[in-house]
């Protein structure tokens, strides 16, 4: 049943208000970078201290997403994300503002939380839009992330370079995640699951295999993220200025790719997207392996992006059509899983890079997007 006062899944303006909201949690996320040499510079710290408190980032996310499918049951979509807003928005004033490393610490905790259930409650949305649709819209939901997240870092990016105070832009970024969330809050569902739900599950079986598979998908974003650069300019004689180049060349193909994935994915269907996504991924990692040209690993880190980019908005689309878990825990649960690839991978690279060598890492990366075939097996649409 839906609550009074509330448009229907399938409206245009729950839609509108679906892409809009995995736009800004994009580009909510995407504001931190920019920001972190001024952080640096304000805040005396080692290098090693600067670490930890990173880390801070992703135990926030992975200790408040588990409860982001009890927040959403017993509250509705609505309530959930708009508060998690206001945390992220204090979040972010406080680490541009602060010059206490322990308030820091505490910013990123709940900046990496908030983003968490944001990022949760979006995807539990975006599968009640397909449902009630019978449309595919996951894939163009995602994209709007990607989109966002490029956005975020170019805007406050220029708002510094046009000589904007660090904690000036800041606020200013802040300003538009908040308004724009609020122009959008009457597309964002209030409806709750019958009982409440409970805080968390043991994922069953078709669960933790969407949530395993998305971990090999994010644990390859994460690995791209913090270790191209510096494959491509100690093997491939790429400007140390240009490194970036490679993360660049996947996150592009990443958000064209879903973009242009509705038809795609409608084509192919769930299992073809993910067994062709990962040895297109696969290949691409292979082709940055054995070219000598640093143009040509370029090519290799797109196409890697490429394959990678519907395989996980189909598969939490999926859990919309399994009947182990009420869809919004099985959300919760596939999406914490996943998310701890993005975490893990930089460590796992890191650690065979050092005891072997980033080459063997990044195949054997690449053996583990081949594995998406064998998961794939176990779609039927």
């Amino acid at each position: 049943m839906v609550p009074a006062n509330q448009a229907p899944a399938a409206s245009p303006s729950v839609r509108r208000a679906t892409r809009v909201g995995f736009f800004m949690a994009g580009f909510g996320l995407s504001v931190w970078a920019p920001l972190v040499p001024f952080v640096r510079a304000r805040i005396e710290m080692s290098d090693a201290l600067f670490g930890m408190l990173l880390l801070c980032v992703g135990i926030g996310s992975l200790t408040w997403m588990p409860l982001s499918g009890m927040l959403v049951a017993r509250q509705g979509i609505r309530p959930v994300i708009l508060g998690s807003v206001a945390l992220l928005a204090l979040a972010l004033a406080a680490m541009a503002l602060t010059h206490s490393i322990a308030i820091l610490a505490v910013a990123l905790f709940c900046f990496g939380g908030s983003l968490g259930v944001i990022d949760v409650a979006f995807n539990i949305q975006g599968v009640m839009v397909e449902r009630d649709t019978g449309k595919r819209y996951m894939s163009n939901f995602h994209g709007m992330f990607s989109l966002g997240s490029i956005c975020g870092a170019l805007s406050l990016t220029s708002a510094l370079t046009l000589g904007l105070a660090p904690a000036t832009g800041t606020l200013l970024m802040i300003g538009l995640i908040v308004l724009a969330n609020l122009a959008v809050s009457p597309g964002l569902l209030r409806e709750r699951a019958p009982a409440g739900g409970v805080a968390f599950r043991r994922p069953s079986g078709p669960v933790l295999l969407v949530g395993s598979l998305c971990f090999i998908v994010y644990l390859a974003e994460g690995a791209v993220l913090d270790w191209s650069a510096l494959y491509l300019t100690e093997t491939k004689a790429l400007e140390v200025a240009k490194g970036g180049l490679g993360y660049a060349s996947f996150a592009l193909m990443v958000t064209l790719g879903r973009f242009l994935g509705a038809p795609v994915v409608s084509s192919l269907g769930t299992a073809r997207v993910i067994g062709f996504g990962g040895v297109l991924a696969a290949a691409g990692i292979v082709l940055t392996l054995v070219t000598d040209q640093w143009g040509l690993a370029l090519l290799g880190y797109g196409l890697c992006g490429l394959g990678c980019a519907n395989v996980s908005p189909v598969l939490i689309s999926s859990l919309s059509r399994q009947q182990a878990m009420p869809v919004n825990q099985a959300i919760t649960a596939a999406t914490t899983i996943g998310f701890a690839g993005v975490l893990a991978g930089p460590a796992v690279i890191g650690v065979i890079a050092h005891h072997a060598s980033l080459t063997l890492a990044f195949a054997l990366l690449a053996a583990l997007l081949l594995g998406l075939c064998l998961g794939c097996r176990r779609f039927t649409d």
